[in-house]
């Protein structure tokens, strides 16, 4: 497999169709900037009041429950719409990604493939494969990164530290665990997408492939991550969003225009929170197609008995 002419054509084929990228990718990619913004504050606040460090009364939990609780009693007439923005987001949240990741696939693969489908199809598409995305994006959930981190942190805080390292065994399989089942489930997606598979054979047929092109793989992955540093990238927009905005409240807070600070750090948390989700989008995309290319080309080569033999 020539792995440079898979990811150059990718990439020819992310630039020459942006419109899927602003329709499809932009979206999403706001939500999980915003969901990943509010996942690190709430674990900084929640390891700030553990016994850790400064050992609060109550957890944070409890206090963010209980104040969202108070404002919404003393604010019910005025704070619907906030109440309605909130539920539509979330439920955007749980939904919109698998929708969409159905309508970029398919898109991408019919296009590859010579057919003739605009980018108005792709709702179509996403539609149709939604409930098994949907299925198998809670599955991966379950095995990800952030399950055992979160995992981790969890037992740190409540438990103390002591406990932690008991269990840090247990954590380290848990990880290499999650790390390898997410490698064998790679192309379990593109079955449940392009060839109408269900969950589970969808995961036994990738794992098959995996390992049936495993050095190919494994080079594509180890290049795919040095190419687009996606998690990095996210990272620095999810801790950066958030410092510059109340950096901008901060600096303007003691002055006689404290609303100047406001206004300036909102802009700029929108300013970077555009350009974090259309850079997101544009490498989600692209890492979308070089493996839907690659799901293309190994899953149309034909297996070989070890019965049948060589033409001489």
């Amino acid at each position: 497999m020539n792995y440079r002419r898979v990811i150059a054509e990718a990439w020819e084929f992310t630039q020459n169709n942006k419109k899927m990228i602003l329709v499809y990718a932009f979206l999403p990619a706001v939500i999980e900037t915003l969901a990943g913004i509010l996942y690190l504050g709430y674990q900084f606040y929640a390891f700030k009041s553990s016994p850790l460090f400064e050992n609060w009364q109550s957890s944070f939990g409890y206090v963010l429950v209980t104040t969202v609780l108070d404002i919404l009693k003393n604010n019910m007439s005025s704070i619907v719409p906030l109440i309605v923005t909130v539920i539509i987001i979330g439920i955007l949240y749980l939904i919109l990604p698998s929708i969409c990741e159905g309508a970029i696939v398919q898109l991408v693969a019919r296009k590859k493939n010579g057919q003739d489908v605009k980018t108005r199809d792709g709702i179509k598409f996403g539609l149709m494969s939604f409930l098994p995305i949907f299925e198998y994006s809670w599955l991966l959930r379950g095995i990800g990164y952030t399950s055992v981190l979160s995992l981790m942190s969890s037992v740190a805080r409540n438990l103390g530290m002591n406990v932690f390292n008991t269990f840090s065994i247990i954590f380290i399989a848990y990880a290499i665990i999650s790390v390898v089942l997410t490698f064998l489930f790679i192309y379990g997606e593109f079955f449940i997408i392009i060839d109408d598979r269900k969950v589970f054979e969808s995961v036994s047929k990738s794992s098959q492939l995996v390992v049936t092109h495993l050095e190919e793989t494994v080079m594509l992955s180890v290049m795919m991550l040095i190419i687009s540093f996606r998690i990095l990238i996210q990272l620095l927009f999810v801790l950066l969003i958030p410092a510059i905005v109340i950096g901008s409240i901060y600096l303007f807070a003691t002055t006689a225009v404290p609303y100047v600070g406001m206004i300036i750090g909102g802009v700029l948390g929108l300013g970077l929170l555009y350009l974090a989700a259309f850079l997101g989008g544009t490498i989600h995309v692209f890492a979308a197609t070089v493996w839907t290319f690659t799901f293309l080309e190994f899953t149309a080569e034909q297996s070989v008995s070890a019965r049948e033999k060589q033409a001489e």
